[in-house]
């Protein structure tokens, strides 16, 4: 089976092997994947993060042997992670040099022990400092302090737009913004809303806390989950809809202020560390 990763800042995958077909997902700088499948001009590829499917054009992809594929798939939790919403990183090869903006939440590997550059099949990036960090890992932290680092990587989105399977700054979905930030804590999530609620523990609104994620539908009566956010301190959730911001969260659902009503039901909240 041939494997890859993306070295672009982001890379659509479409529902089927066109163009004109829906995004459904996205593969960002960093991401390794499988080719299970080619068409003329296109790859069926598996994303490793999250086991989710779909087509990509097959000039974006850049192959890895097998020796390189599996270091990269075995150093993946240990990469860093670019933190700022826009990234400017330099690239050099054979004495030419460009420019290229990296989302919020890309994985880069091999930095050097200066901090400024890293070394990916051949090309030398450079990039500023304190751009990156290092994952947390929830499980060696209290929860409250994990809770507070996770709703400070998630308030450098506000304002991102919603763009239907976006996982990036440059444009991200309701479940693609808590996918990535999850990220940030070593906490893998898969990719769809009603997959996230599969996972985690059931809290009350009344015991929700910082950290947690309270899934929605529009009221379809259903149970059927259609929409992810992520609960504050200070009563209100986080969530992708039109673009990221801060909506009231009560007991029925969202509360938008500048919509005067309820715009999303509550269906349960669930915790993760």
């Amino acid at each position: 089976m041939k494997a890859a990763i993306c070295l672009q800042p982001y890379i659509p995958m479409r529902e089927s092997a066109s163009e004109s077909a829906e995004m459904i997902n996205q593969l960002i700088f960093g991401d390794t994947f499988r080719i299970v499948d080619e068409q003329p001009r296109w790859f069926r590829i598996i994303r490793d993060c999250d086991d989710y499917e779909g087509w990509i054009d097959w000039k974006t992809a850049t192959l890895l042997n097998d020796r390189d594929y599996q270091s990269f798939v075995r150093n993946t939790k240990d990469a860093l992670l670019l933190r700022q919403p826009f990234n400017l990183i330099t690239r050099n090869r054979n004495g030419l040099s460009s420019t290229m903006h990296l989302s919020w939440g890309s994985r880069i590997f091999n930095l050097d022990d200066m901090g400024v550059s890293f070394n990916m099949l051949g090309m030398r990036y450079e990039v500023p400092n304190m751009t990156y960090v290092n994952p947390v890992s929830a499980a060696a932290m209290s929860r409250t302090a994990c809770a507070k680092y996770l709703l400070q990587q998630a308030s450098l989105l506000v304002n991102v737009p919603y763009l239907w399977g976006g996982c990036t700054a440059f444009g991200v979905d309701c479940s693609g913004f808590t996918q990535t930030l999850f990220r940030f804590v070593n906490v893998p999530l898969p990719r769809n809303a009603s997959q996230q609620a599969q996972l985690g523990e059931v809290v009350t609104y009344e015991d929700r806390a910082c950290g947690d994620l309270a899934f929605f539908n529009r009221g379809e009566g259903d149970g059927r989950i259609t929409h992810v956010g992520l609960c504050d301190d200070r009563g209100n959730i986080l969530h992708c809809s039109a673009s990221v911001h801060f909506d009231e969260f009560r007991p029925e659902g969202i509360w938008s202020n500048e919509r005067n009503g309820l715009t999303h039901t509550l269906v349960c909240i669930k915790r993760y560390f």
